[in-house]
């Protein structure tokens, strides 16, 4: 089921106030990175200036989903969504790769870290991203909000292990935990934006959604005539919310009369797709 006009708005305020506190953060943690000198705050400004990019095309995306449907888009703008819940992953995979990079040259070059302002800014970051992550959860759930949560939830973890970390430097002078620290929380994130990312692109190229099913489709029409085959079923979506099928079905005998609905029905029935998304072309 799509999102209504209702629920769309309060996704795009949502938004609207998580770009903004993330923008204000994400330079203010980068200046104090380079101060401090750790690789960890720097990376976290960085990821916290990948969020409000992602935020802000989640924004757009999420605007653009309720255009109306025109001549030349018979769909509508609901693509942007998966659009921008793609490109958010890959951001995700690719920006933890170049921090991983980094942290190993820091390995072999250490540089002086303060932990001190390290720690300070850490629990801020902690804090605001804590914030926006609240704001978000505020929303209502889809593909292209559950990629800018992760984003969020991200630079938590390296807010966490930069708190972590500058306390390890202060007390036990562990400066190795920086770079080491770095890697381990840039793994997780690539974990999720590849989860993010694969999800996306399915619908992208239409593939069968999850949780739905040809073999399943075909069961659910099984009995209505004995005459009747089921040539072939598509299963595609235009976002997370929005599902549809066409199947094509075949008789060597005339068909009893409203089959169409009847199959329409039955479809329906089994798999919750609405009967105005489901096409049946009768042979």
């Amino acid at each position: 089921m799509s999102l209504t006009n209702e629920q769309n708005n309060k996704n795009k305020k949502l938004f609207i106030w998580a770009a903004s506190l993330t923008i204000f953060f994400a330079m203010l943690e980068i200046v104090y990175g380079f101060i401090t000198g750790s690789l960890m705050i720097i990376g976290d400004g960085i990821h916290m200036s990948s969020d409000a990019i992602a935020l802000i095309l989640s924004l757009i995306a999420t605007i653009m989903a309720t255009k109306a449907t025109t001549n030349k888009r018979t769909f509508g703008y609901k693509r942007f969504e998966p659009i921008a819940a793609f490109i958010n992953g890959l951001t995700l995979v690719l920006l933890p790769i170049y921090i991983i990079y980094e942290a190993i040259n820091r390995l072999f070059t250490p540089v002086e870290i303060i932990p001190m302002q390290m720690m300070v800014v850490g629990i801020i970051g902690l804090a605001i991203n804590a914030l926006v992550g609240y704001i978000l959860s505020k929303g209502n759930s889809n593909l292209n909000m559950r990629s800018a949560i992760l984003h969020v939830f991200a630079d938590m973890i390296t807010s966490l292990s930069a708190v972590i970390v500058a306390l390890a430097i202060m007390f036990f002078d562990l400066v190795w935990l920086d770079p080491i620290g770095s890697i381990v929380t840039s793994i997780i994130i690539i974990r999720g934006g590849i989860a993010i990312t694969k999800e996306s692109f399915n619908i992208l190229m239409e593939g069968t959604p999850n949780g739905y099913s040809v073999e399943g489709i075909k069961n659910s029409i099984k009995g209505i005539n004995q005459d009747l085959t089921v040539e072939d079923v598509k299963i595609w979506c235009l976002s997370e919310e929005e599902v549809y099928t066409l199947i094509k079905v075949n008789s060597s005998a005339n068909m009893v009369k409203n089959t169409q609905k009847v199959i329409k029905e039955l479809v329906s029935n089994a798999t919750k797709i609405p009967s105005e998304h489901i096409y049946v072309d009768i042979n």
